[in-house]
């Protein structure tokens, strides 16, 4: 087993500061109490191991964007869906005044569903399909016997495949 040395030690510490704390080289240099030019040196030798900082950190970006991403998607259904609903059961609003509201909300759900998909289709069809699954069974619950409720989640696991590959 081979031991490191500190300048490794602190070239891999770097290398975590700059990709996983988006810290940038002077504020590493600072951290670890070398010099700017230290730091630039750490940067230039990774990158000849294969290990290219901007790289990596594009990588995370790109990954934890792609997340997000479907975390929005899910969440705004699941706003819209609030919304339709705190405008329904609100006794203050008159029909026309929820009429409108609905109608508004819809041009605003309309407008989301386009970006949404152009955007990103298959996170927004997960989206859908999660929500849409999600509601079902939880209206379902209410109704059936457990043991029906049991069939139906088995039939969900087994038909898992199916259901990904909806086109909307």
């Amino acid at each position: 087993m081979t031991k490191l040395t500190n300048a490794d030690r602190n070239k891999i510490l770097s290398r975590s500061l700059f990709v996983d704390a988006n810290k940038s080289l002077k504020q590493i240099a600072e951290t670890l109490g070398v010099s700017d030019k230290t730091i630039s040196n750490y940067q230039t030798k990774d990158k000849k191991e294969g290990y290219d900082w901007l790289t990596l950190k594009a990588s995370k970006h790109i990954a934890s964007s792609q997340k997000e991403k479907e975390n929005m998607y899910t969440m705004f259904v699941g706003y819209m869906y609030d919304s339709l609903k705190e405008i329904r059961e609100n006794e203050d609003l008159s029909a026309e005044q929820k009429a409108s509201l609905i109608v508004s909300l819809g041009d605003s759900f309309s407008k989301m569903r386009k970006v949404a998909s152009s955007e990103d289709p298959e996170a927004y069809k997960l989206g859908i399909i999660k929500h849409t699954i999600k509601t079902t069974l939880q209206a379902l619950k209410t109704t059936l016997p457990s043991e029906c409720m049991e069939q139906v989640i088995t039939t969900v696991n087994d038909i898992q495949e199916e259901l990904s590959n909806v086109s909307i």
